[in-house]
């Protein structure tokens, strides 16, 4: 079998696993074999090794009858995160508007999922003359991006290491950190400071600043970064933009329960 037609019949696969899912949530009591074969248009020995499948990965369940086939506990637990992703969203938005009226700069809320950043919500000033190459879905890697960052923080080294194993450490411009020692020792000093900066590391022409946005038990759950062209970390105006981001993921931290605690003199 070609390559092509190799992809186009997983692809297949793919679609009628999702038919099959798609067929089973709107009914949600359950659906026997014989139900689910008529209504996917699938043979019942087909319908049956998709639901095996489905079974394995926690998609699907039968009730204890044995008879009728329902949607599993890692769908509702996918559904569950995604709907607290969107709780987010909505929470977070009009603070990372009025950020960006204030700041006049391009304003992003990003997680971290399946080894990367993924940008959940975007906020970007009207009338900007260059546009930052985002878009709410689009991921990053964690090395070389601010997001990525302040999102590995507080993660065990283990699982970092594990990311980037995963994604390797290709430089994106000559500033890119490519040695994870390296890396280490930025991530030390990123939790040290609470706020992260990518200086043209992933893109010439970006520098960003990012930090940590906490729920009610300290957890970072989310990142909050601004972006700006043409300017250096050095100066006042990204200074002012740290300062910004900080106080909106503050903002967004404690709208999520997160109570900043003062240290305590020993």
């Amino acid at each position: 079998m070609s390559s092509g037609a190799e992809t186009a019949s997983k692809v297949q696969v793919i679609d009628r696993a999702v038919e099959v899912l798609r067929t089973l949530s709107r009914h949600p009591d359950g659906l026997t074999l014989t139900d689910i074969s008529t209504l996917t248009q699938l043979h019942k020995a087909t319908a049956l090794r998709f639901l095996k499948s489905l079974e394995h990965n926690g998609m699907v369940e039968q009730a204890r009858s044995g008879k009728f086939w329902m949607l599993g506990p890692l769908l509702f637990e996918m559904a569950t995160r995604a709907n607290r992703r969107n709780d987010l969203r909505e929470l977070a938005r009009p603070i990372m508007e009025a950020a960006c009226r204030d700041i006049q700069e391009t304003v992003q809320l990003a997680v971290l999922s399946s080894n990367e950043v993924v940008y959940v919500e975007k906020v970007e000033p009207e009338g900007l003359p260059l546009k930052i190459n985002t878009e709410v879905g689009s991921r990053r890697p964690i090395y070389c991006t601010a997001l990525g960052k302040v999102l590995s923080v507080d993660l065990d080294w283990r699982d970092v290491e594990a990311m980037l194993d995963h994604n390797g450490m290709d430089a994106r411009t000559e500033r890119t950190i490519t040695d994870r020692n390296a890396f280490r020792e930025v991530l030390a000093k990123v939790r040290d400071a609470g706020y992260s900066i990518d200086d043209r590391e992933y893109n010439e022409l970006v520098v960003c600043t990012a930090a940590p946005v906490r729920n009610s038990s300290g957890t970072i759950v989310a990142g909050l970064s601004i972006s700006a062209f043409g300017i250096s970390t050095d100066s006042d105006r990204f200074r002012e933009i740290i300062t910004c981001v900080r106080e909106t993921a503050d903002r967004i931290s404690e709208r999520l329960g997160f109570v900043q605690r003062e240290p305590v003199d020993a």
